[in-house]
C-alpha cells in the first residue's frame, strides 16, 4: 500500500455580500471562484463555505487543504 501523498494548503481572502450569498441559496451557483495568496485561482465548492455565512455574507480569511488531486479535504476560517 502506498503512502498518502501530503495535503496541500492554500489561503484566500474572500468577501461575498449578503446579496451575492443569495445567488448560491437559490441555485444559481453552486461553485466559488477565488485567487489563493500566491495568484491561483481555486474552484471551491458552495457547500465548504455555507457553514462560514453571516447576516453580512462571507467574509474573512480561509485556509483550504486538498490532495494531489485537487480534492478538497477541508476548509477553515484563519481569523
Amino acid at each position: 500500500m502506498a503512502p498518502a501523498s501530503p495535503l496541500r494548503q492554500s489561503y484566500f481572502h474572500l468577501v461575498l455580500t449578503a446579496e451575492q450569498v443569495k445567488l448560491f441559496y437559490s441555485g444559481d451557483k453552486a461553485r466559488v471562484q477565488v485567487t489563493d495568496a500566491a495568484g491561483k485561482t481555486l474552484n471551491i465548492p458552495w457547500s465548504a463555505l455555507a457553514p462560514h455565512v453571516t447576516r453580512l455574507g462571507v467574509r474573512g480569511n480561509f485556509i483550504i487543504r486538498y490532495d494531489a488531486a485537487g480534492k478538497l479535504r477541508d476548509l477553515r476560517r484563519a481569523d
